[in-house]
């Protein structure tokens, strides 16, 4: 009898360093400076610091004597206070990565550097434990993809990304490891899109998740029970999470599939649909650097539907007297018209342009009123062809897929867009893309990423390259605490490192 538990359990405790692909280590490795780069931005957002400043002032309600580090500021924290600010920084920005079906960096990371860092534990074990994290959280997160909710609203994942990372870490036994996702997922974190999309609260949607798995792997190490069919049974997780689960991509090729070869890096700020047309854009002031916003008369966006439907969810609260109360850009992290807007006139896209001012600039959303986006059913399709790379078939009314090797390759999450900007005097400008940097398609180096951000907090460049080469050998790095965590953190950032624990 098939029991998802214990087949992830297994995968969890018996893989190691030296069975992970070439290609699926170097990846992590990019994976680790795309979200400390992302970290580095976040932690500039007025949320983020409320998030730090409560982490430090209520130790009474999180205390704990495991300290370890928020990045990048310094400061010494309980284990689940630190975890909250840096995830925060992470998803703050939406500047993360995603894949095949999940965003599992913002958790990932920061929980695999943590825990490293607390236990004293290896480069190999963080690659390791990040790689678990990517695996299980990513065939998790595909099971429920036909269900109500979609990308970083899932915040159920980062349980299950918790619970591997943490059972990894702690070298709990296969029976242990399967109870600890049944005391996780019983704790299913069900956000809802009026928190998700605009307010700061959004901050909290994979720490707080991440917390419960954290708690869960404890518990079940010393002994505590959950459900071993907590997936797969009738009353179980994924028939209450999916409208139509599919329950065979839990299991599906563990160790031979790699579905962290999926992975897409964000080159700029934003939901994943952003990226394209930020290409486009970039393209079209490359060819037109004087571009004037002002001769513009409109500007016509077209991409996937998941664009025309996150643009209808957002606009509600684009509008400037929202974007005031609530002090958050989050909306905006989901909204065409003022990403296209802002990048016309500032000529770039950055968390700059995601500033508390120049997030309610009325020139900027005068121009944004310019722009028209169109659901362009190529791009639908394309987007939804990435499921002829995976073996689907039904059953009994039941919906079973699996991973196939062979077909890996051609599961590329990116979304395409095309552009045209219609100029006063008949002129039209316009660009398209398929494959937007840092998708599988198109892959960039990620140290410009990490170079960028990192000065935009004043990190010198001797300090940037060091991180840049120690995240390269981050396979020879004895010690993540002593060897890597140090150095991701600046002076710049604070009064300087200080144990609250």
């Amino acid at each position: 009898m098939v029991n998802l538990s214990l087949d992830l359990a297994r995968f969890i405790k018996n893989l190691e360093y030296d069975a992970i692909p070439d290609k699926i280590i170097a990846l992590v490795k990019d994976q680790v400076l795309n979200m400390v780069a992302s970290m580095y931005a976040g932690s500039m957002v007025e949320g983020c610091k409320v998030i730090k400043k409560t982490a430090i002032e209520d130790l009474s309600v999180f205390g704990s004597k495991d300290a370890v580090t928020v990045i990048p500021s310094g400061e010494k924290l309980p284990l689940q206070q630190a975890l909250m600010v840096n995830q925060a920084n992470a998803i703050s920005l939406d500047y993360d990565d995603y894949l095949f079906f999940a965003h599992t960096g913002v958790s990932t990371v920061p929980l695999g550097l943590a825990l490293c860092e607390r236990y004293k534990l290896s480069g190999r074990d963080l690659i390791t434990a990040i790689v678990l994290g990517n695996e299980v959280t990513g065939r998790i997160g595909a099971s429920i993809v036909l269900g109500p909710q979609n990308g970083q609203l899932w915040s159920y994942v980062h349980l299950a990304s918790a619970c591997t990372i943490a059972s990894k870490v702690l070298k709990l036994n296969e029976e242990n490891i399967a109870n600890a996702f049944g005391i996780a997922m019983y704790l299913s974190t069900v956000a809802m899109y009026r928190g998700f999309m605009g307010p700061q609260s959004k901050l909290l949607t994979s720490s707080v998740p991440t917390r419960l798995g954290l708690e869960a792997a404890y518990l079940a190490k010393n002994g505590l029970t959950g459900a071993l069919d907590i997936f797969e049974s009738p009353l179980g997780w994924c028939n209450f999470t999916a409208d139509v689960p599919i329950t065979s991509f839990i299991n599906s090729a563990l160790g031979t599939v790699w579905v962290t070869e999926t992975i897409s890096f964000k080159m700029v700020p934003g939901c994943a649909y952003v990226s394209p047309v930020a290409d486009c854009l970039k393209e079209i002031l490359e060819k037109e650097p004087e571009l004037d916003y002002r001769e513009i008369e409109e500007i016509i966006v077209e991409a996937s539907v998941l664009m025309s439907t996150m643009d209808d969810l957002s606009r509600p609260f684009t509008n400037i007297d929202e974007l005031e109360r609530t002090r958050s850009h989050v909306a905006l992290n989901f909204y065409i018209p003022y990403n296209v807007a802002v990048m016309l006139i500032d000529k770039r896209l950055t968390p700059e342009q995601l500033s508390p001012s120049r997030i309610i600039d009325p020139d900027v959303h005068e121009l944004a009123k310019k722009v028209k986006t169109i659901s362009n059913m190529a791009s639908t399709t394309e987007t939804l062809g990435l499921v002829s790379s995976i073996n689907i078939l039904t059953k009994n009314n039941r919906v079973i897929a699996s991973f196939d090797e062979a077909k890996i390759h051609e599961l590329d999450m990116s979304f395409g867009a095309k552009v045209s900007i219609k100029i006063k005097g008949g002129r039209t400008l316009g660009a398209q893309v398929k494959n937007p940097a840092g998708s599988p398609k198109h892959r960039v180096p990620i140290e410009s990423k990490f170079r960028k951000e990192a000065r935009n907090i004043g990190v010198s460049e001797n300090e940037i390259d060091t991180v840049i080469d120690k995240v390269h050998d981050l396979d020879k790095i004895e010690d993540v605490g002593r060897d890597l965590v140090p150095f991701l953190c600046h002076s710049t950032c604070s009064d300087g490192p200080r144990d609250f624990g």
